[in-house]
């Protein structure tokens, strides 16, 4: 290993020991999903305080690729019957999505004032990789919308659970109860990890979004699914990748000084708010009209990330499937409909 990946290893594993602190800390005062929530604000906290702490997108992959086979081995034969209660709210979820948008969008333009391309680019309710990359090719300033998608994210991930623990109390779910014995591990060890490993390559080859959390994600769904084992993974293997999951989103503000900071999540919070008050309308109609749990709605709609809203779902023993479908959806959505908007929001002012 060169003496710039040992540096880089040396500072990943100093944002997992910071993470686990904070994740024990929220732990110990019974806050919701709270070695995520914990790795994440101490993160945050060190890495504006200037402390040698490092995640990147390479470092999550293997947290990612754990709670993607969680999230898999809560799908099983009893969500085929639930299918007929989501075709409202998929089918409702292109003009949430367009909603969302153009207010934010307008939000960035006019209170922000961003220029056209990077209003528009970090006003998308898609991930964050994406939006940058989309916005980096038409002109915009990648970095401010890689920041605001950052904080977006990470104030959506603190407060959201907060806001529905008011209303949901947390419950032992299904799909993280520990494993004892020897067989057992074993078990658990041959079928996680294959799921986990060969998830990863299909992902990787497929190029599906978020592959390196998808991947794991449907095979593990289709091993449940198909009735070829029903195993699960313990409560520490969990915490251990909600902890990485939280360090990762966490460094995202590392070389940002405070002034910075408070910048973009004031303009963050802006568009945070905006979200959330259309997400929870959005989610009461629609829940109303088809008969679903306006929380699980929520969380389904929310523009947080596909991992943490799925996790909050199955802390709440809701149906985290419900949840990775339609955000699964939501990215497809924006990946093709944000480029096409852009390209005739182009020719309209071009016209002009």
């Amino acid at each position: 290993m060169s003496p710039r990946g040992f540096d880089t290893l040396l500072r990943f594993l100093a944002a997992l020991a910071v993470g686990a602190a904070g994740g024990a800390l929220f732990w110990s005062i019974h806050a919701p999903l709270p070695w995520v929530l914990g790795s994440m604000a101490a993160c945050a906290v060190a890495s504006v305080a200037g402390l040698p702490i490092q995640a990147s997108a390479a470092t999550r992959r293997p947290m990612a690729a754990v709670i993607g086979v969680v999230l898999g081995s809560s799908f099983g034969p009893h969500l085929l019957p639930q299918a007929r209660d989501w075709i409202i709210p998929l089918a409702a979820l292109p003009f949430f999505l367009a909603t969302a948008a153009l207010l934010c969008v307008t939000y960035f333009r006019k209170v922000a004032k961003f220029d056209p391309a990077t209003a528009y680019f970090a006003g998308m309710p898609g991930g964050i990789a994406e939006m940058v990359v989309m916005g980096a090719e038409r002109g915009a300033d990648e970095r401010a919308i890689g920041l605001i998608h950052g904080a977006r994210i990470f104030l959506v991930v603190f407060i959201l659970p907060f806001l529905i623990r008011l209303d949901h109390a947390p419950v032992a779910a299904s799909a993280i109860t520990p494993v004892t014995g020897d067989v057992a591990s074993w078990s658990l060890l041959f079928w996680g990890l294959g799921c986990a490993l060969l998830g990863l390559l299909i992902g990787r080859l497929l190029r599906l979004p978020a592959w390196h959390l998808v991947g794991p994600l449907a095979v593990s769904a289709a091993v449940h699914m198909s009735g070829l084992a029903d195993f699960r993974i313990p409560g520490w293997a969990l915490a251990a990748a909600q902890v990485g999951l939280g360090a990762t989103m966490g460094c995202r503000f590392v070389g940002l000084t405070l002034k910075e900071l408070l910048r973009i999540l004031a303009l963050a919070a802006g568009s945070t708010a905006i979200l959330l008050a259309v997400t929870f309308a959005w989610a009461a109609g629609i829940g109303t009209l088809a008969g679903v749990d306006p929380v699980l709605l929520t969380l389904a709609y929310s523009p947080g990330g596909l991992a943490e809203m799925s996790m909050v779902a199955l802390s709440l023993a809701l149906e985290p499937g419900v949840v990775v479908i339609h955000h699964l959806t939501r990215v497809i959505l924006v990946l093709i409909g944000a480029p096409l908007g852009f390209a005739s929001m182009g020719r309209k002012s071009g016209a002009d």
